[in-house]
């Protein structure tokens, strides 16, 4: 292995819903399925996580769909 390979370059980003005003984070490796996509408002010890291990296109467009959920279709969505 070559030890002057650039690391892998990280994506993360939040972006706040319209129609429930919840924020949702998310972080990745572009071209790589270890997206993660978690609601950033909530309490530390109850972290929802929507999406894990998934691709970049499943993130994208989960975020676009809880744009118009309202506050307890995003929590029923989302595995505590």
């Amino acid at each position: 292995m070559d030890g002057s390979r650039k690391p892998l370059a990280k994506v993360e980003g939040r972006r706040r819903m319209r129609l429930s005003g919840m924020t949702v984070a998310f972080r990745g490796t572009p071209n790589l399925d270890d997206w993660v996509a978690y609601i950033a408002n909530g309490t530390r010890s109850r972290k929802l996580i929507l999406a894990d291990h998934v691709s970049e296109r499943k993130v994208k467009t989960l975020l676009t769909r809880c744009q118009t959920l309202s506050r307890t279709e995003i929590e029923k969505l989302a595995k505590g």
